[in-house]
């Protein structure tokens, strides 16, 4: 969401280019000692802004019902403004222990090729799970 009056937003000509690459968003972060423990933000709720965002960033009403619709509408039928803040719990858990790598602190941490050892994830995909998502494998062939 812009941080100014959405009035204001609202009015932005697309060619004040010094104007609109100025503009700030709402958003926070928590910091301590160099570390981000946590970022949040309060998300685009209002459908012109979003309109204008989209216009001024050269997209479409095409690109933004294809791709937003859904979330579009909502905030159309009154959906609530939204926002928030999630402290990452194994960062704080890591500045408090002194490390500098997160996989220290974290209780089921991947493995270089992106595995859970401990849950044997990622794990196989059926073929009737592939097809419930209309999805079609191109694997190579095996040697």
């Amino acid at each position: 969401m812009p941080n100014m009056a959405a009035e204001e937003f609202l009015r932005l000509d697309a060619k004040n280019r010094d104007k609109i690459l100025a503009l700030k968003a709402i958003q926070y972060d928590i910091v301590c000692n160099g570390v981000e423990l946590s970022s949040g933000a309060i998300r685009n709720h209002r459908p012109d802004v979003m309109r204008k965002a989209f216009a001024i960033a050269g997209y479409g009403e095409d690109v933004l019902e294809q791709k937003f619709g859904g979330m579009l509408r909502a905030l159309s039928y009154g959906a609530p403004p939204h926002g928030g803040i999630a402290p990452g719990i194994d960062r704080i858990v890591m500045l408090l222990c002194g490390e500098e790598n997160l996989r220290e602190v974290v209780l089921f941490p991947m493995n270089q090729q992106a595995e859970d050892l401990l849950m044997g994830a990622p794990s196989e995909v059926s073929p009737k799970q592939l097809r419930e998502l209309h999805i079609r494998l191109a694997l190579p062939e095996k040697k």
